[in-house]
């Protein structure tokens, strides 16, 4: 490369640097316009909170607001790891699932077999009532002839 190439490669990322840096600029006002706009912060504290929260806007008005940030459990895990919590996941609650099924049609049978048992009870008085019934018509009957003969 010549001397002349040279310089003007130096100043194409001078350019850049500068251009690139004013974006950074009318970003960063945007991000403490959106802080001020969403908080009760004046320019001056919005901008000490976003440092605070390494150029985190969500997190300064999170922390404004109480938010906690959320934990990721699986922040720390390796693929392996992640891809074993989620089938192991998947069996547990597949599992769940199934003993409440076997509960839910054990108890479906325990009622079933109480109403049948107190169907038959219905039915065991109803047929006892019929013949205490029949017993007292046979004993009215026998009195009727017992008091016609008597006359």
């Amino acid at each position: 490369m010549n001397q002349q190439q040279q310089e003007e490669w130096q100043e194409e990322q001078q350019r850049k640097n500068e251009w690139l840096k004013e974006k950074m600029e009318v970003r960063r006002k945007q991000q403490i316009h959106f802080i001020m706009t969403q908080t009760n912060y004046d320019e001056i504290e919005a901008t000490e909170k976003l440092e605070e929260c390494k150029n985190d806007v969500m997190k300064v008005v999170g922390e404004y607001l109480g938010i906690a940030p959320k934990k990721d459990e699986n922040a720390n895990k390796t693929k392996n790891q992640k891809v074993f919590s989620v089938i192991r996941d998947i069996m547990d609650s597949g599992s769940r699932n199934f003993i409440m099924q076997q509960e839910r049609a054990k108890k479906i049978e325990e009622v079933k077999k109480a109403r049948e048992k107190k169907n038959q009870q219905n039915e065991q008085n109803k047929q006892n009532e019929k013949i205490e019934s029949s017993k007292d018509d046979n004993d009215n009957t026998t009195v009727k002839i017992m008091k016609e003969k008597i006359d």
